[in-house]
């Protein structure tokens, strides 16, 4: 299948064959349909599933400045981006990211953490608004655990409340999942449930637009600010994304589920994960899509998501390489 959304082209399924004619990529996929696409009209390629892909469309497309990702919704939630090697990858924003003093890095850091949890609290507080349910109780925790991030000294310390905001958030959200969901509490690597599969994809697709508007922005998505880097994890997108979970991700997944746009019966449970069909996919990537083209009144004027993420990294990068104050991303 291929999509074209987002300044994206999506390929997904399995059995697309995608090369260069002359200075165009074409796409054939495995039932036929083909398209061709002028590299200069698009900023991201994301390959979804099992494709062929020569080096000349590789070289175009980095040619043009084309991000190239692939992601892969299995049990390690599969991401890799192609770059070019010629490029010089230390930077002096970079080396400001790397000698960045702890104060600093924590200052920030408490910035985007009171970011997600206000983001979680205005979730649950429109659902309370809407709904026959008691969320007193995750309100004035998530209040609770807001008001302590100012008395917080040390970056460790964040991350605990930060694990209880997302624990206390959470358990607000079962609430109004269909019990047939089998929804208990937040799994990642894998996802055992229907509900737990579809944040683990979104929260990958928002990665990539993530990492790509850092990237664009000058910083080093792995050298991390709230989340600390190890084993090649893009720690700053881990970071910048939770300023965007709730707004974007999370919103599409409880509407779809609460509005039966998706059944239980259309996902498949391994004793491995739970697996999403070709179908729920389609429909949940359609929505996301959506969602991230949707305007938003963001510093007084209306921007889509997709835009916010890049003015966002911007901030971000001013407050690296300028020591400028930053000012994370409040949905209200």
């Amino acid at each position: 299948m291929i999509e074209r959304r987002l300044r994206n082209i999506v390929i997904s399924g399995f059995g697309s064959k995608v090369f260069r004619e002359n200075e165009l990529v074409k796409i054939i996929t495995k039932d036929g349909e083909q398209n061709q696409i002028s590299p200069r009209e698009v900023e991201q390629v994301i390959i979804a599933g099992e494709s062929s892909i020569t080096s000349g469309v590789l070289r175009l497309l980095l040619e043009n400045g084309v991000d190239l990702v692939f992601v892969e919704h299995g049990p390690t939630n599969f991401f890799a981006r192609v770059v070019r090697s010629d490029c010089n990858m230390i930077t002096e924003l970079w080396r400001k990211q790397i000698v960045m003093e702890e104060d600093r890095r924590l200052e920030i850091a408490k910035e985007i953490m009171d970011c997600a949890i206000y983001n979680k609290l205005r979730i649950v507080q429109s659902l309370a608004k809407n709904r026959e349910v008691d969320f007193d109780k995750e309100i004035e925790y998530l209040n609770r655990r807001r008001a302590a991030l100012r008395s917080i000294k040390k970056n460790e310390t964040l991350m605990g409340v930060e694990g209880d905001a997302t624990k206390t958030y959470f358990s607000a959200l079962r609430k109004i999942i269909p019990k047939e969901f089998g929804f208990e509490k937040r799994e990642r690597h894998p996802p055992h449930d229907p509900m737990n599969s579809m944040l683990s994809y979104g929260y990958t697709v928002l990665k990539s637009r993530v990492e790509y508007g850092l990237m664009r922005a000058g910083l080093n998505p792995y050298e991390g600010i709230l989340h600390v880097a190890y084993r090649n994890r893009p720690a700053l997108s881990f970071d910048l994304m939770e300023e965007f979970r709730q707004s974007i991700v999370d919103r599409v997944v409880i509407t779809q589920i609460t509005q039966r746009q998706v059944r239980e019966e259309e996902f498949e449970r391994r004793e491995d994960m739970c697996y999403m069909s070709e179908e729920v996919r389609r429909r949940f990537l359609e929505a996301l899509y959506s969602r991230f083209e949707d305007e938003y009144t963001y510093q007084g004027e209306r921007l889509e998501f997709l835009d916010i993420i890049f003015e966002q990294a911007k901030l971000l990068a001013k407050a690296v390489g300028n020591n400028e104050r930053y000012e994370g991303f409040r949905y209200r």
